[in-house]
């Protein structure tokens, strides 16, 4: 029998890298009992909640503030990367105990730098590589991070076992960067958080939220590459044309909250553009299935995991052609040009108004979240696993 060890280093705050994890331990936890079992390290300690009843093998790692800056420490300071892994292993209440179990493979489906370190047969998830295509970010290059976050991808291509990509896109952004051989690279494209579909909680959403009537609707925390700026000018290109336009913004405050606020009150859209703030994941499903339609002008890639959230329910999708997004969407969104206020208000005017546009949107997204669901996802992560593991 093998054994699978999953070390899960996300945080519910971590937002889609939490929702993937989560469909990576459903994934696992499905595969053959007769073939594997299943060791689950988490550094986290409210994963005890989201974890199924049938793992029996899980055990919390305490990394801490050090231990995460150890982890980092090799991007900027010449080390031998094995003995570095191996100190990381020992580090006091670390990942010790379980990393010293002999397990076949061990599964990383978080991009940190832990991935890159420990001396171990690892599949680890290469989610983006946007410090390198949009560098321009203070996201993606303040306080050093550029150099850090390309040292320890660098260091995990070249020594994984295997790499899960999101798409072919991504696929080759890793190819071209770092030179990993196509025989380590796996394309698993994400799918919609399992949260969807559960029923919602909170009686009460209507009064809670006040939405308007109809709006279009964008999930996103506030970061620069969102790209919010440009799409509230969007809205203040349409208002002449379509006097009752609104926009819901979800979403934590960071770099980019600020600009998005003071665009708002410069364009006089404080009725048009609503501020909804963080949302919690029972009442996501609320927020599409009342939408005209769902919004991405992000300017990331390459795929993002709103448009599959929306495929499941049924809301029309417009989004940024740009990266792995034609890719994801297929014929089931209509794409604009993030850059562009003018194409991105056009896609806009066609979902608000265009009602048999909206209906063939629906029925296309439904059929590609049919697809492509949980099933597809676990059947394409076994034969990963088998392939890694024989």
């Amino acid at each position: 029998m093998k054994r699978i060890g999953v070390f899960l280093s996300a945080g519910p705050e971590d937002g889609g890298m939490f929702q993937y994890s989560l469909a990576m331990l459903s994934a696992l936890v499905a595969l053959p009992a007769d073939e594997y079992s299943l060791l689950v390290a988490y550094a986290d300690p409210r994963w005890r909640e989201h974890l199924p009843q049938c793992v029996a093998d899980a055990h919390p790692v305490s990394l801490g503030r050090l231990g995460s800056w150890l982890a980092l420490a090799p991007a900027l300071l010449p080390a031998s990367c094995l003995r570095w892994g191996r100190a990381l292993m020992r580090f006091p209440g670390g990942a010790d105990p379980c990393f010293r179990e002999r397990c076949d493979l061990w599964v990383f489906p978080r991009q940190d730098a832990w991935s890159a370190w420990f001396p171990l047969p690892i599949l680890a998830s290469v989610h983006d590589l946007m410090h390198r295509y949009e560098p321009h970010f203070p996201e993606t290059s303040s306080r050093g991070r550029s150099r850090y976050r390309d040292a320890y991808l660098r260091r995990l291509c070249q020594r994984a076992n295997g790499i899960l990509i999101d798409s072919e896109l991504g696929k080759r952004q890793v190819q071209d960067s770092y030179g990993t051989p196509e025989g380590k690279l796996f394309v698993l494209p994400y799918i919609p958080p399992a949260y969807l579909s559960k029923p919602n909680r909170d009686a009460d959403f209507e009064k809670k939220y006040c939405l308007p009537p109809k709006y279009v609707f964008y999930p996103a925390h506030f970061w620069q590459h969102k790209n919010h700026v440009r799409l509230i000018n969007a809205i203040a290109e349409l208002r002449p044309h379509y006097p009752d336009i609104c926009l819901v913004l979800v979403g934590s405050k960071n770099n980019g909250y600020d600009a998005a606020r003071r665009e708002v009150a410069r364009l006089g859209l404080e009725r048009h553009v609503w501020f909804s703030g963080y949302v919690p994941d029972h009442d996501m499903a609320g927020f599409y299935r009342r939408a005209r339609g769902l919004v991405l002008p992000t300017l990331f890639g390459p795929t993002n995991i709103p448009p599959l959230e929306a495929f499941a329910l049924g809301c029309p999708v417009a989004v940024s052609g740009i990266y792995g997004m034609p890719e994801q969407v297929g014929d089931a969104g209509l794409l604009f040009d993030p850059h562009s206020v003018a194409d991105m208000a056009s896609a806009i005017a066609k979902l608000w108004a265009d009602d048999d546009l909206c209906e063939k949107l629906r029925a296309l997204g439904k059929a590609r979240a049919a697809a492509w669901g949980p099933d597809q996802f676990a059947t394409t992560l076994h034969r990963v696993v088998q392939q890694l593991t024989c």
